[in-house]
């Protein structure tokens, strides 16, 4: 999966204390196996749930 992303905002996240991960971390539940499903049709949106390191991360896109 190809990814595109603003680094500010990635850094953002990442220093956020609610978030705490940035897209860099993000792209790590895809290079894995994880689970996906369809979040919702309008707009379409997907979740996709893997593991980062040793923690389990929920991503929508």
């Amino acid at each position: 999966m190809r990814f595109t992303f603003d680094p500010r905002k990635s850094k953002r996240l990442r220093e956020n204390p609610k978030r705490g991960i940035g897209f860099e971390e993000a792209q790590e539940v895809f290079s894995q196996p994880y689970w996906m499903d369809r979040r919702s049709d309008v707009p379409e949106q997907w979740v996709a749930i893997g593991w980062v390191g040793s923690k389990l991360y929920s991503v929508i896109f």
